[in-house]
């Protein structure tokens, strides 16, 4: 089965997160949970119910991103296994580690939608730490290897509008990491979530909270400019591979549909044997397509479907 129309993945990524953010900033400040002068983000998903829609829309929010993390990772593993280069080992290594980020980029953000910083503060600042240190390296890893792939993939002037994104997020970054415990340390107040200039460090607080949102921004912006060049490419469902020990052909009529191919490998092959397909097992195995005039009994085999 084909998989088309995959840029919907990133697009409604690229729409939720904004969406849930300003949702629960809204409902927060009519609610008076939170000041409505640049509030930090997770302060708009602290107090229920906004915490509620902060949560649930946030972890549909990461498992969107992951998808889309993984489509770009399977779209660069192919562009280079069609346009060999002396570079093609490097770029897929690179390409690998952009997963690996990503994935962890994409767990921090789950880790901030589900523990609330009034709940267990370490757990969040990690959870955010990993979302935004760990997305802005990813952007960066992506940014090198659009410069890589157009005029295929991406236009030159979607890889400079990365860049021009990933600066912008590190640049935030590092404001908001050195802005906001400096605020903390000169606040005085007793709510936080409603900080005013009689509180301390209230400026301070302002600039780390301005970044905060101008990286969400450019982070869910990065995520946005992957809709148009996958609207190129489509996947297909991935391959099942069942290793048994038998295999019993009740009758003649076996119930295998049109789309469904089964190869037998009689004897005792190994896994790895299969994983590497048809044409590459042993020689003294012999293969064969299982189909309705085969007769009833009972052999030792393994079986692949594709």
């Amino acid at each position: 089965m084909i998989w088309a129309n995959i840029h919907w993945i990133p697009l409604a990524a690229f729409i939720l997160l904004p969406t849930t953010f300003i949702s629960t900033y809204c409902l927060s400040v009519y609610l008076h949970d939170v000041s409505p002068e640049f509030p930090y983000i997770s302060d708009t998903g602290t107090n229920s119910p906004e915490s509620c829609i902060f949560s649930q829309f946030l972890n549909i929010t990461a498992f969107l991103y992951f998808f889309t993390i993984y489509l770009r990772y399977k779209q660069i593993e192919q562009y280079y296994r069609d346009h060999l280069a002396l570079e093609s080992p490097k770029i897929m290594g690179r390409n690998r580690l952009a997963l690996f980020v990503g994935i962890i980029a994409c767990l921090g953000l789950s880790i901030v939608a589900n523990f609330q910083e009034t709940n267990l503060i370490v757990v969040h600042l990690i959870g955010a730490f990993s979302c935004f240190g760990c997305g802005a390296i990813y952007c960066w890893i992506q940014t090198w290897m659009s410069f890589r792939t157009y005029p295929i993939v991406n236009s030159r002037a979607c890889a400079i509008f990365r860049f021009f994104l990933c600066t912008l997020m590190t640049i935030t970054f590092v404001i908001q990491t050195v802005c906001g415990p400096l605020a903390f340390k000169y606040y005085h107040g007793d709510n936080p979530r409603k900080w005013t200039e009689n509180d301390g460090g209230y400026w301070l607080h302002i600039s780390a909270s301005v970044a905060e949102w101008i990286m969400a921004l450019c982070l869910d912006l990065f995520i946005g400019s992957y809709i148009t060049e996958m609207k190129k490419i489509s996947m297909t469902s991935p391959k099942v591979l069942f290793v048994v020990e038998n295999v019993n052909i009740l009758s003649a009529n076996y119930p295998f549909t049109n789309d469904d191919s089964v190869e037998v490998y009689h004897g005792s092959a190994s896994p790895d044997s299969l994983r590497r397909g048809v044409n590459s097992a042993p020689a003294n195995y012999r293969a064969r397509p299982a189909s309705v005039g085969v007769q009833a009994g009972s052999v030792n085999s393994q079986v692949l479907i594709h």
